[in-house]
């Protein structure tokens, strides 16, 4: 077995500052404002999405370069929010559940994975149900780090899973408890398991863990010694990311550990390779939670590994010289298609694309970066994606005014504007061009009813007619 080594550590700092929000007339979503630097070099083309988990209306949003919202879920709570391609289609996943129900453990929880074509339909929903210990009631029990979907029809999802396990070799109870860390590939359309590996049979040694003991391991607060928070399927195995032991390991399909790459780090990526060697990308934020806090910056990192050699070659590094971050938790890095990279700093409030030689191209942040958790995006992507909702769009009005959105619609470039003294006679009056996510419009002061029809590239969509409040 193949080990190579890279070690890195980051900290952040913790303060309380309040963050302005957008909200909207016609729906109830309360998103937080996005402030946009760019540095007029070109970036990759595509929408941003992003998971802002914390703060009044926590969900799954895409939004524009320049910080309008296209889309906005419902309020829950959701991780790994990506476009994926599903039957030769892109389709958007995301995990949407609940946290541990033990406050010992954070970072960690039981939930389900949906499947959503382009007009936002959920067309698969995967809620499994892996008969873990430790997961209380809880019906879907897939884990909120990892929905990766494969080129075959299927999921990758993590899993944990109260287990006795001897600690006696990191000084704890021959007969503790920990949370063994499950990866499960899952058919889509039929749920059956494809593949399933576990951190602890697969015999990763207690003593490779970096997490301290502490008063852990009992059957009340189970030692987390592996903490895996990626997976991808590649050719001839899987790779797999454990926060805990510092390390990737390259699995094969009968579960035998090939070889392992040793860093701190989160979103690992195999980007291309061979059997004798592979170019990967990582985000080293490099968890500096005390007591193992360090000074090192963030970095968005890609590699060559030799695998005959047992080498790695630094490639690309990714920071930002005049904004260092420094972040102890969650976080991607994306290599994009135009040479382009999306560096998303999870558990801080900002996200930012650099040029093919690091120069940092845009920055957008949505929250105060000293306030601990205030606000955090687990992931961010940025990706293309081309949406025309089921539901149809959406009118309120006002003395005077009217205010008109198509949650998740890409493709508006105006809207027609009826009004009427009654509901059965509205006609229409004018046009205006799409101004944001909502677009106001000036409406006569004797109207009682309105109703907006949305104007896209293969016609149009109406609203339903509503009163004038």
């Amino acid at each position: 077995m193949l080990t190579l080594n890279l070690f890195a550590l980051a900290l952040w700092s913790a303060g309380t500052t309040a963050w302005p929000s957008q909200t909207y007339k016609s729906e109830p979503f309360v998103i937080p404002e996005f402030n946009v630097t760019k540095s007029g070099e070109s970036l990759a083309p595509g929408y941003l999405f992003l998971t802002p988990a914390s703060g009044s209306y926590p969900a799954a949003i895409i939004i524009t370069d320049e910080g309008e919202l296209v889309w906005a879920s419902n309020n829950d709570t959701f991780y790994n929010f990506n476009v994926q391609t599903l039957d030769s289609k892109s389709v958007l996943t995301y995990w949407e559940g609940v946290g541990s129900p033990n406050p010992d453990l954070k970072g960690h929880g039981y939930g389900q994975v949906k499947i959503l074509d382009s007009s936002y339909t959920v067309t698969h929903t995967i809620c499994p149900d892996f008969s873990l210990n430790g997961a209380s009631d809880a019906k879907c029990q897939a884990d909120l780090h990892e929905s990766y979907v494969t080129d075959r029809g299927s999921v990758l999802v993590t899993a944990y899973n109260l287990t006795q396990a001897d600690l006696s070799d990191i000084n704890g109870p021959e007969q503790g408890w920990i949370y063994d860390c499950l990866i499960y590939e899952i058919d889509i359309e039929t749920q059956n398991i494809l593949f399933k590996w576990s951190a602890l049979q697969s015999g990763i040694p207690l003593t490779d863990s970096k997490e301290p003991l502490g008063d852990s391991g009992t059957q009340s607060d189970p030692y987390d010694a592996f903490h895996l928070n990626s997976a991808q399927s590649v050719e001839g195995g899987y790779l797999i990311n454990s926060r805990h032991t510092w390390t990737t390991y390259f699995v094969e399909p009968n579960g035998a550990i090939q070889w392992r790459f040793e860093a701190w780090q989160h979103h690992v990526r195999i980007l291309n390779g061979s059997s004798t060697g592979v170019v990967l990308s990582m985000f080293d934020n490099a968890n500096a939670e005390p007591p193992l806090s360090g000074v090192n910056q963030t970095l968005g990192l890609v590699f060559t590994l030799d695998l005959g050699s047992n080498s790695s070659t630094l490639l690309r590094e990714y920071k930002d010289p005049s904004q260092p971050l420094y972040t102890d938790s969650q976080g991607a890095l994306d290599l994009l298609p135009n040479g382009n990279a999306l560096q998303g700093y999870g558990q801080l409030p900002i996200v930012k694309e650099y040029g093919p030689d690091g120069d940092v191209r845009m920055s957008i942040q949505f929250g105060d970066l000293d306030a601990q958790q205030e606000q955090s995006s687990y992931r961010a992507y940025r990706l293309e994606w081309e949406g025309v909702p089921a539901a149809d769009p959406v009118v309120v009005a006002e003395q005077g005014y009217a205010y008109a959105s198509w949650n998740g619609a890409t493709d508006v470039s105006g809207w027609d504007i009826y009004e009427g003294t009654t509901a059965e006679n509205v006609v229409f009056t004018h046009s205006v061009t799409k101004n944001g996510f909502e677009t106001e419009a000036i409406i006569f002061n004797t109207t009682k009813y309105v109703k907006a029809a949305a104007v896209y590239t293969t016609g149009k969509r109406d609203s339903a007619v509503v009163a004038v409040a």
